[in-house]
């Protein structure tokens, strides 16, 4: 049974929204976003910065740390300074699957193959979040498989982490099909 007292707009939300203030979630997202930018240009300044006509490989980091951390204390300002807001929905089912799916990414990335563990997080969202038809999402994951090596390999000729999935399929596949002989 449905809440009586619970407006129709949170209903449309979701069973798993909950209602907060958008200025709490402006301020506590201010507070996340500033932890990443000290994180940022901490790790930076531990990496040589170079000169300005040869960046180091922590120039970028600490500038990017740097402009994060004061837009993000501008908001924190601006949020702290700010009357009451209204009521926002946190915790969408859509926004904790491709969550969960990032996190997926995150743990995968160097062990299995790069474009596999890509190719499955395209697929996943576009099942579960867009909820495409699955012919669709295996297209899409295919094409977005060869859209990052193409992007990686031949217009910056970097090759990404390939994991142990190549071998471990081969291995598999030798001992089904010719150990099987």
């Amino acid at each position: 049974m449905a809440d009586e007292n619970a407006s129709p707009d949170a209903e449309e939300q979701g069973a798993w929204a909950r209602p907060v203030s958008s200025r709490l979630g402006e301020i506590a997202m201010s507070v996340a976003l500033l932890a990443t930018a000290v994180f940022f240009v901490w790790q930076a300044v531990l990496l040589p910065l170079g000169g300005i006509g040869l960046p180091g490989p922590g120039f970028f980091p600490f500038a990017l740390g740097a402009v994060l951390g004061l837009l993000v204390l501008a908001i924190f300002y601006c949020s702290i300074r700010s009357e009451e807001a209204e009521i926002v929905y946190l915790g969408h089912r859509d926004v904790l699957i491709v969550l969960a799916a990032l996190i997926g990414v995150a743990l995968t990335f160097e062990e299995v193959d790069t474009y596999v563990i890509l190719g499955a997080f395209m697929a996943a969202v576009l099942l579960l979040v867009a909820r495409a038809a699955l012919w669709k999402a295996a297209i899409a994951a295919v094409l977005s498989m060869v859209a990052v090596w193409a992007m990686f390999k031949l217009a910056l000729g970097v090759r990404l982490p390939t994991g142990e999935f190549w071998d471990a399929l081969r291995d598999l596949a030798l001992s089904k099909f010719v150990g099987g002989l």
